[in-house]
């Protein structure tokens, strides 16, 4: 997609972290904005960031772990917007530090319930609009922990490998229509996802550790670097070193980079 100017882009989770720096940069671009969040206080600081920079914007508050509420949302958004272009599957969460073990499967079941069917249901009911036009894309945010599997992160790790998955299958089955599918896997972002994870037990040490290490790249980057791959049709986008690192890792020790990985969340939780 060449030129962002005047084309519809849906985004969920908008109203913070890369959710928000996608709604910015688009702004810049031209497009008019269709944000959804379910907190309406950052929606409402995304709007009026978005809004400085000119843009038209339009803000919902959506629980996208209610079937009803998204579809709701999307019946909304083509009743008053007719069509979209462009689908930027965002909205998510993460748990803290849990083994299997001992997450309780309610807190399970909801990050399937965000992560995954927030991901799948979007998509589903915006399908048929994104196909009736001259260009779409459906941008699914996965993760770094799309591409390796690590101990005491199961649930969202499950939902990330998820994402990769349907994302990718999606991206043959629509190869010879107009849209593009993405799937993007950010490392270490500067967001808000650790502070607002459910922890089951709060060790602030190790969420410094923790947030040091997320610290590598910034949002207004991750943003940045998404926007480009769509610009020049790259459909696999792999943010920061550590996602770079880990994909290669992944891919050439498929078996062995268990014990690497290890060491390295070994090394960070001491």
């Amino acid at each position: 997609m060449r030129n962002f100017k005047d084309k519809i882009a849906v985004i969920t989770g908008a109203g913070s972290g890369i959710g928000q720096a996608l709604a910015i940069e688009l702004a810049k671009k031209g497009a008019v904005l269709i944000l959804s969040d379910k907190n309406p206080d950052g929606l409402a600081d995304t709007q009026k960031r978005v809004q400085t920079v000119g843009a038209s914007c339009y803000t919902y508050v959506v629980d996208v772990s209610d079937e009803k509420a998204i579809a709701s949302f999307v019946k909304k958004v083509l009743k008053e917007h007719e069509y979209i272009d462009l689908l930027f599957n965002n909205a998510g969460f993460a748990l803290g530090k849990i083994s299997l073990d001992a997450v309780k499967m309610e807190d399970f079941r909801k990050i399937i319930d965000v992560n995954v069917y927030g991901v799948i249901l979007h998509t589903k009911y915006f399908l048929d609009t994104l196909l009736t036009r001259p260009e779409a894309a459906i941008i699914n945010i996965s993760s770094l922990f799309g591409l390796v599997g690590v101990s005491d992160q199961v649930p969202y790790c499950t939902s990330k490998f998820a994402v990769r998955g349907f994302t990718e299958s999606l991206r043959m089955e629509l190869f010879d229509t107009n849209v593009e599918v993405y799937c993007v896997h950010p490392g270490g972002i500067n967001t808000n996802i650790l502070r607002n994870a459910v922890q089951y037990e709060r060790d602030a040490n190790l969420e410094r550790k923790f947030q040091k290490a997320l610290e590598r790249t910034s949002p207004e980057d991750a943003a940045k670097t998404i926007i480009r791959h769509i610009e020049q049709k790259k459909q696999r986008v792999l943010i920061g070193i550590d996602a770079e690192m880990g994909d290669r890792i992944a891919r050439t020790m498929p078996l062995g980079y268990t014990a690497i990985t290890k060491r390295v969340f070994d090394f960070i939780t001491k």
